[in-house]
This record gives C-alpha cells, sequence and structure tokens, in this order.
C-alpha cells in the first residue's frame, strides 16, 4: 500500500500533527470568500420558525447510526465540523448493493455540489457488499467536490486507513507468544471487505510465521453484527463438529462479532479466558465493560475522523487535497478475555531503578517528558473533552500531593477530569487507565518503602473517587435511561397514532424536541415511490416553533430553504416496506444517536399509516359519492333525492317554510340519440346537467330522475320564485347551442307546499310536478308551468 503511515496518536489534545499542518484558524475565515452552491432565498412562512445565514457545508455519508462504531464517527465529525464553524448534514444510507425492506439508498442521490461543498465518505461502512471499482465508481459520482475516503482506498483520493494488518497480527501473536494458544478460530468479515480481508492477513501472517496455517474448518464470517458473531460460533461448533478441545481462542475481525460470540459461548457453558480466548477489534466504548473485558485492538476512529475533517476543511479555504492514503497504527488493548492479568502491567518497569538515595521527585520531574507521553497513550482518545494540558496539571498535582500528605491537589484534579468526562457522556474507565499507568511509572522512580507506599495509596485514593463517580454516573444514567426510554415510547405511541399528516406533524413538533432534537423537517416526495423533483415538508419545526402550513422545496436541496443553514443534522430516508416516502432533517442533539434510526422508522411508518388514513378516507368518500351520485353527470341519483326530499319534509314540518321541486325533461332528446348515437346524446345529458346547476344557491339540490329527466329540488322558495328560477334555468338550456348537435330546450314542471308537509307528502309533491310536466308537454314543450296553473288531473280509473 503507497501511502504516509501515521502513529496512532497523531492528533494529541485538538493538536494537528499530520501531514495537513496545523489546525486552521477558524477565527480568521472569511466564508464569502468560499464558493458555495447555488444561493436559495428563504420563505417568509420559514422565516418566523427562525434560520440562520448559509455557510459552507460538510456531507457525511454512512450505512447507520445505530451501532457503537458509526456513533463514534458521527459524533466525531460533528464536534470538528462545530470547530471548523461548518454546518454539518449526516445521511444514512445503508450499505451499496444492498436492498433493505424499507428503503434508504435513494438518499444518497440526494447529495452533490448544489446542496454540500465537501464529503466525508465512510466507505468502510457502506461498502461491505461491493468491489473496489464499484465503490471508487460510488465515491467519483461526487465530483467535483473535495473528498476523502474512510478506511477503504480509492485510487485517485485522499484516503485515511487503519493498519487492520498489523493490529490483527499483532493480536494474534500475543495468543501464541503469551497464552500458547495453537488451535485458533477467526471470525471474518465480509469477504469482499478490503478491512475484513486485512485483518484476515495479519491473522494468517501471525500463524504462518510460528509455523502454523489457517485451518478452513476453523474459519467463521459474518457481517460485522453482533447475531452473525453468535451464528458463526454456532457453525463452527455445531455444524462443522469442532469439539471443545479443538478450539482455544477465537479471534473477531470487529468487537460487535465478538461479543456476539461471548453471548453463544456462555450460552454453551464455554468459560472465557479459562476454556478458550476471546479477542476483538476497534475497542469501543462497551468493550471495556463487556462481562468478560473485551481484549482488542483499538484503532483511533476520533483522532482519524477529525483529521478527515480538518483535512476537508482545509481544502475548501484553499489547501490542495492530495492524491494519496494515509495509515493509522493501532494499538494492541489487553484485557481479561485473552487471559491476561491486566495488573501485570505495573511489574514491567520503563527504566533502570535509580539509586537508593536519588531524590524522588527529581528522578520523576526527568522523566516527565516520557510519563507525560504514556499518559497520553493511556487516555487514548478518551479525553478528548478533557481542557487541553491536563496530562501536565495531573502530573504537578500528584508530585504535590505525594510531597505533601495533608494537600488535596491531585484528588482534586482527579475529579475534575471525571467531571470533564461525565459531562460529555464519557466512560471514566479511561482515568483508571491512566491512573494505572501513572502508578506503574511512579513506582518505576523508587525503592524505598514508605514512599512506594504513599504512591500505592495516592493512586488508590485517585481510583476509588473515579470509581464513585463511575458509579454514581452509571445511577444517573440507569435513570436518565429509564425517562428517555419512557419519552421515546410516548413520542413513539403518539406520532404512530396519528390519522393524518397534520396530527403527526403536531405529534412530532411536540415531542421531539423532548428527545434533545430541537429542530426539524419532515418532507414527503410528490410523487408516490419516485425520488420527484419537488417535495414537500408536511412538518418544520425550530426554536421559534413549527410552521403550520406545508412548504414546497427543490428536492435537491435537501430541506426547505434556510432550515440547514448553520445547523448540524442528521437526514434519514423515510421509506416503508419498498416504497420511497421522502427524507427527515432532523437537528444533531438527541442523547443518543441510535434515536435516528428508530425515529426513521417510526416516522416512516407513521408517514406510511397517515397516508394510508387519507387514501381510505379518501376511497370512502368516492365510494359514498358513487353510492350517491349518477356518474354520467355527477348530479345525485334518484335514491339520494328521495333522502333529501324527506329530510326537507322534516325540517319543513319543524320550520314551516315553502319548498318546491321542478321536474325537467328535456324535449327532443329521443331525436339526438336516434340521429346521432348515445354517444352524443351523454355529451347531451353532461351539458345540460352543468347548466341545470347554474344560479342555484348550495341549499338548492339537482338530480338526475332517470334518462332525460331531471329535479330541481329548491327549499324555502314560494311558488313564484320556483317558476322564476326554473325560467331561468330554461333560457340557459336554451339560449344557445349545447354543441354541434344545436339547441335543446326542456320543459320545466313546478310543484310548492307551504303547508308544513300537513296535507301532502314527498311522493304527492312528485306526482304534482309531473302532472304539471305533462301538461306543459301537452301546452307545446320549451316552458315552464306550475301546478297551480294546471287543469285538475283526472281520476285514475
Amino acid at each position: 500500500m503507497v501511502g504516509d503511515v501515521v502513529a496512532g496518536q497523531v492528533e494529541m489534545s485538538g493538536k494537528m500533527r499530520g501531514p495537513c499542518g496545523a489546525r486552521p484558524d477558524t477565527s480568521t475565515i472569511d466564508a464569502k470568500a468560499i464558493p458555495l452552491p447555488s444561493q436559495v432565498t428563504s420563505m417568509a412562512d420559514l422565516q418566523q420558525v427562525g434560520l440562520p445565514r448559509r455557510g459552507p457545508r460538510l456531507g457525511l455519508l454512512a450505512d447507520a447510526f445505530d451501532d457503537e462504531f458509526q456513533k463514534q464517527v458521527l459524533m466525531a465529525a460533528e464536534r470538528e465540523a462545530r470547530e471548523q464553524s461548518l454546518d454539518f448534514v449526516a445521511v444514512s444510507g445503508g450499505m451499496l448493493g444492498v436492498e433493505l425492506q424499507h428503503p434508504k439508498g435513494f438518499v444518497f442521490d440526494l447529495l452533490g455540489p448544489h446542496n454540500v461543498d465537501a464529503l466525508l465518505i465512510c466507505a468502510h461502512t457502506i461498502g461491505h457488499h461491493v468491489t473496489p471499482a464499484q465503490m471508487a465508481a460510488f465515491v467519483q459520482r461526487y465530483a467535483p467536490l473535495p473528498r476523502v475516503c474512510l478506511g477503504v482506498e480509492v485510487p485517485g483520493l485522499f484516503s485515511l486507513l487503519i493498519n487492520n494488518e498489523v493490529g490483527m497480527y499483532t493480536a494474534v501473536k500475543h495468543l501464541i507468544e503469551a497464552h500458547d494458544r495453537r488451535k485458533i478460530a477467526m471470525i471474518a468479515g465480509p469477504p469482499g471487505n478490503p478491512e475484513a480481508q486485512a485483518r484476515y492477513r495479519g491473522f494468517a501472517r501471525a500463524l504462518a510465521e510460528q509455523g502454523m496455517h489457517v485451518d478452513s474448518r476453523r474459519m467463521g464470517f459474518g457481517n460485522f453484527t453482533r447475531a452473525s458473531g453468535g451464528q458463526a460460533v454456532t457453525e463452527l461448533f455445531d455444524r462443522r463438529g469442532l469439539g471443545a478441545g479443538e478450539v482455544d481462542a477465537i479471534v473477531c475481525a470487529n468487537d460487535v462479532m465478538a461479543l456476539g460470540a461471548l453471548d453463544e459461548l456462555d450460552r454453551r457453558g464455554v468459560r472465557v479466558p479459562r476454556d478458550l480466548s476471546l479477542v476483538g477489534f476497534d475497542d469501543l466504548d462497551f468493550a471495556r465493560y463487556a462481562r468478560v473485558p473485551l481484549t482488542t485492538v483499538r484503532q483511533p476512529v476520533t483522532e482519524q475522523v477529525r483529521h478527515a475533517v480538518r483535512t476537508l476543511a482545509g481544502a475548501l479555504h484553499g489547501t490542495a487535497l492530495l492524491d494519496r492514503a494515509i495509515t493509522f497504527e493501532t494499538e494492541f488493548v489487553r484485557r481479561r478475555s485473552c487471559g491476561c492479568n491486566t495488573r501485570s502491567r505495573e511489574l514491567v518497569l520503563s527504566w533502570p531503578l535509580p539509586g537508593e538515595t536519588q531524590d524522588f521527585a527529581g528522578t520523576l520531574r526527568g522523566r516527565q517528558d516520557s510519563i507525560l507521553a504514556d499518559l497520553h497513550q493511556a487516555a487514548h482518545s478518551g479525553f478528548d473533552f478533557v481542557p487541553e494540558d491536563w496530562e501536565q496539571r495531573l502530573f504537578a498535582a500528584f508530585l504535590e500531593q505525594v510531597a505533601e500528605s495533608e494537600a488535596s491537589a491531585f484528588v482534586n484534579c482527579v475529579e475534575d477530569i471525571c467531571y470533564a468526562l461525565l459531562r460529555r457522556d464519557s466512560s471514566v474507565g479511561t482515568a483508571h487507565d491512566v491512573l494505572l499507568v501513572l502508578r506503574r511509572d511512579a513506582l518505576a522512580c523508587v525503592r524505598d518503602p514508605a514512599t512506594r507506599g504513599r504512591i500505592y495509596d495516592l493512586i488508590q485514593e485517585g481510583l476509588l473517587v473515579a470509581s464513585d463517580m463511575a458509579a454514581i454516573a452509571q445511577a444517573q444514567q440507569r435513570g436518565e435511561l429509564l425517562a428517555l426510554m419512557g419519552t421515546v415510547a410516548e413520542a413513539t405511541a403518539a406520532m404512530l397514532a396519528a390519522p393524518s399528516l397534520d396530527a403527526l406533524g403536531e405529534a412530532a413538533a411536540e415531542h421531539l424536541p423532548r428527545l434533545g432534537i430541537r429542530a426539524g423537517a419532515v418532507a414527503l416526495f410528490t410523487e408516490p415511490n419516485r425520488v420527484s423533483e419537488q417535495s414537500e415538508a408536511t412538518l418544520v419545526f425550530g426554536e421559534k416553533g413549527r410552521c403550520d402550513k406545508p412548504v414546497r422545496f427543490s428536492t435537491r436541496q435537501l430541506a426547505p430553504a434556510g432550515f440547514l443553514e448553520g445547523r448540524s443534522v442528521v437526514l434519514v430516508p423515510l421509506g416503508f416496506r419498498g416504497e420511497r416516502l421522502g427524507m427527515a432533517s432532523l437537528e444533531f442533539g438527541a442523547p443518543d444517536t441510535m434515536l435516528y434510526e428508530e425515529l426513521r422508522l417510526v416516522l416512516s411508518s407513521a408517514v406510511t399509516g397517515a397516508l394510508l388514513t387519507r387514501a381510505v378516507d379518501q376511497a370512502r368518500r368516492e365510494v359514498e359519492k358513487l353510492a350517491i351520485t349518477d356518474p354520467l353527470t355527477g348530479l345525485y341519483n334518484r335514491r339520494h333525492l328521495s333522502e333529501r326530499i324527506r329530510d326537507e319534509f322534516v325540517r319543513m314540518r319543524r320550520h314551516p317554510r315553502s319548498l318546491s321541486l321542478a321536474l325537467v325533461d328535456l324535449d327532443g332528446f329521443k331525436q339526438v340519440n336516434d340521429r346521432f348515437g348515445h354517444e352524443a346524446g351523454d355529451r347531451v345529458l353532461v351539458t345540460v346537467a352543468q347548466r341545470l346547476r347554474t344560479g342555484l344557491r348550495e341549499i338548492d339540490i339537482v338530480a338526475r330522475f332517470g334518462g332525460d329527466e331531471f329535479v330541481v329540488l329548491l327549499p324555502e322558495t314560494t311558488a313564484v320564485q320556483a317558476c322564476m328560477v326554473s325560467g331561468r334555468i330554461l333560457q340557459a338550456l336554451s339560449g344557445q347551442p349545447i354543441d354541434e348537435h344545436g339547441i335543446v330546450s326542456a320543459t320545466f314542471g313546478v310543484a310548492t307546499t307551504d303547508d308544513g308537509g300537513t296535507q301532502i307528502d314527498q311522493d304527492e309533491l312528485l306526482r304534482r310536478a309531473d302532472h304539471a310536466l305533462l301538461c306543459g308537454k301537452r301546452a307545446g314543450k320549451g316552458r315552464v308551468l306550475h301546478f297551480n296553473d294546471c287543469p285538475p288531473a283526472l281520476p285514475e280509473k
């Protein structure tokens, strides 16, 4: 591999010692001088929510933020982006080449020069299932943006790598030399993953150097998940029939699979490390606190990510982005799972013992630089949130309190360090490692029993302080976790129960800020299951409240105009059962990054439910409409007309009013059908229906009675008024041609009841209108005739 090799402590205490030089001085950056994507205009409705000014924006492409490794990547990238005065958008689009039940990958297609200014690409998490050529093609699509790839070397791009092969080689060599393990199995990562391949090469090289070879029966494979680690153990012991004495150690390609393997070994009654050694890779936070503390290989994730962000910030301000790879060295971390007793480290002295009469404090000061370097290395990246120069302060406080037994400077300094760690939810366990290294180095400088006893007591006091604070923090975290679980459950229930998109928006705006997400925008594509050019934000909320009107914006903007400005956000794709729905921009700030993946699923389900409810309601309305309307003209049908007439009679009895009804029959319609066909007749009926509605009130009702007959129901209308209304409608019908077939006229028979419905019922009202219509036909058609003006009807025989 061509490139520079950088030690694991390439970045210490926020200082840059890599090839890109010192950290850019953000106080001198002129944001206006930086080339930006096309600017957008803020919308008045969104300004009310409170949205700041546009700045240069960094994008992060990852698989998901629901595991410890990618959580660490996200937190380091977001923190460094803030320090570099960059807006930040993290995108979780899943693994390339993997089709998910709830689609995510489409969100990768949305990023580009139009919405971000630089990209940090987690090639080692999204590229498990693609070839190097496919990964290179994926990265190239984002040209000409400045890009940095993590974990996978992409030709032609600046890449930051981990020395995976040496890391695994060191771990396996330790198992062989320190614990005499000879029957070592490996749970490797996905075969096509470059990092997994490098770790396998380290495994094979360590075996080969000891005259051993890789036994295919002892090779298992996983996909870097906890479940796959347990499944690989099952494969080794059950399907391949390996007995208890045929495997004395298992090395795993990452810590997560190692924990899965530990779960399965526990279930089988295999004792780690007495029966079998276990080693992981990554040194994630939980590795220290596993049931058996996990021996592992630490990769400097935080240093690597922050180095990448600083490099991209420099590129945005004119520093050339070099075409090369930089490799970060790993560190072997011994814990109990391999069989080591970690306390034995104290017996390994860094320097020759000084003479009996040599001054202890003077000797310690003479070794100060080496001791400070040891302390820094022991802290790994766990002290990122502790103020700089903590090593000097701890060293000076230690010397002071050793010399003066009544002093408390050292204990106070330990408390300050632990408080700084706990304030940022970091592990206090790192402080234990630092104190143990300090004890080792201090004891190497003295033989005097009294001074050695004082050192033991003082370090023990510091360890007890750290342990007490860790216990208190754990109790608080348990309480906070229970409260968070309750808040998440309440938010989930509220959003899933939302019957509409508007109700969902209200629920999200109410509950998400309680989860630390102070601002958000949930947007849906305007075309079903398609990444449309336009999206509609059904919810936008911020520090000043909620925007209660849907906002349309170009999907390429990722969020409504101005929303991303000055923010760090996690952009989660919304998809459900194969359908692409939209995206949600959620402000960074949740107490656990895993919540973003949880909210992605909840919002996707809630949106699907709300859309389904809307579709059902719309279908129900359509069915109801079909049940009461005539399919050709869209007017009410005869059955619904009967119901409305009955309702008007009921209302008329409560509040006596006049009620009129006009029965309309087209004149000469049969000739239209006979001469031009039924299709032409249908067009005439549709046009007549439209003209019948002309000039009517909202309370008036028009219905198709059958064939070419229509009914106009006129509540609170007298006989005189009904005849006037009918006359206007007749004029609208016959005043101009219906279509190319000419003018169509009609005859109106009108009837009125004004007795409150005591003398006649609805059937009688219809019979009277029908009689008036018959009389009008006999009188010459094309007219309006009221029942009161007709000769009496002949009695039925």
